[in-house]
């Protein structure tokens, strides 16, 4: 039997941190972040590999509230192959 996964849970990092520490949901999150919705949606599902800016990755830290080195190293489930 294949366990349902709760609406709040995610297989990628990032956004499990997103879930973890903010109330914002996916299209808040990226939005704040600077990120287009859609590019979030291909970095935390692994179908690409995230290309920050310097500027966004200050946003997702200061929005998780984490410093740089709490920020994971791939945004993507584990296990995916994101595309170059």
């Amino acid at each position: 039997m294949v366990k349902a996964k709760n609406k709040q849970e995610s297989d990628s990092p990032l956004d499990a941190l997103r879930i973890e520490r903010t109330a914002l949901n996916q299209d808040e999150f990226a939005m704040k972040c600077g990120i287009p919705r859609a590019t979030y949606y291909r970095w935390i599902s692994g179908r690409t590999e995230a290309r920050l800016t310097v500027p966004q990755i200050k946003s997702i830290c200061r929005e998780l509230k984490i410093s740089l080195d709490e920020l994971p190293d791939d945004f993507g489930p584990p296990g995916s192959k994101a595309e170059d």
